[in-house]
């Protein structure tokens, strides 16, 4: 002898209980249920709209146009909040250039050694 599964077991009093349940339904239970199963299919017999009924093609064209315009939202070009300033040419050049690089990194002693109370010596007038 097996053991049976205690799943099956569970499965078995529950499908027993159920019928039991079902045949002692009362008649005015059981034309509910009728009327609720011709509904049923009833309306599963109904004609769906096809693939080319207008009203999933306005549903496709909404969800198109609502793309369309969050799309042309989150692309849109914002204008620059202030105009950039006309470089020179020499600018550019010495931007780009790699070289005298130290130079640029001790910018600010060359621009404090060219002011004119520290470059002159004397109370910032030349002599």
């Amino acid at each position: 002898m097996n053991p049976k599964d205690p799943e099956e077991v569970l499965l078995e009093r529950t499908r027993d209980l159920l019928n039991r349940k079902v045949e002692n339904l009362g008649p005015q239970t059981e034309r509910r249920l009728g009327e609720i199963r011709v509904r049923a299919l009833t309306g599963a017999e109904e004609e769906r709209p096809g693939l080319f009924s207008p009203r999933r093609w306005a549903v496709v064209g909404s969800f198109a146009a609502a793309t369309m315009v969050a799309a042309a939202l989150f692309f849109w070009p914002t204008p620059s909040p202030e105009p950039l300033p006309a470089g020179q040419p020499e600018d550019l050049e010495i931007i780009t250039s790699q070289e005298h690089l130290d130079f640029y990194q001790n910018l600010d002693f060359y621009r404090w050694l060219g002011t004119a109370e520290n470059g002159s010596g004397r109370n910032g007038k030349t002599s």
